[in-house]
């Protein structure tokens, strides 16, 4: 893991300055049609929004956060397309390492499932997390 790269990019503006820790600070962000777990477990709809800081992964469904640790956490990082032609979607695939437990055990997941609404930030968002990941 090698999260140098991030750390040199410039921070953006968002609002999770009261939950970033100290040194930590978003480099990516960006709007999403929803998300999910890796088997398509919704979990967030299309007022949902996705960031990258030089730590972690947040997702923010409006109604609380879902974050990962990169250098603990995240197994792989992959997209790929769904759908025929003219209806397609982007979707990032983060597969995590170990299986974690939410809503007091009531469900469980191995990974995430983002639906981006615009391809190149799939793409750009792939880029820096498999960097951090090599």
């Amino acid at each position: 893991m090698d999260t140098a790269h991030l750390d040199a990019l410039p921070a953006l503006h968002s609002g999770l300055d009261s939950v970033l820790a100290d040194g930590e600070k978003v480099v990516f962000a960006t709007k999403l049609s929803c998300f999910g777990t890796e088997t398509d477990a919704y979990l967030g709809g299309h007022m949902s929004k996705l960031y990258l800081t030089n730590r972690r992964i947040v997702a923010d469904n409006t109604a609380g956060l879902w974050d990962v640790d990169l250098l603990t956490d995240i197994a792989s990082c992959e997209i790929s397309e769904n759908g025929i032609p003219f209806f397609k979607s982007t979707v990032v695939c983060v597969n995590l390492n170990k299986e974690l437990v939410y809503g007091n055990g009531q469900g469980t997941l191995q990974g995430f499932r983002f639906y981006f609404k615009k391809k190149k930030d799939a793409e750009r968002f792939v880029a820096l997390v498999n960097e951090a990941l090599d």
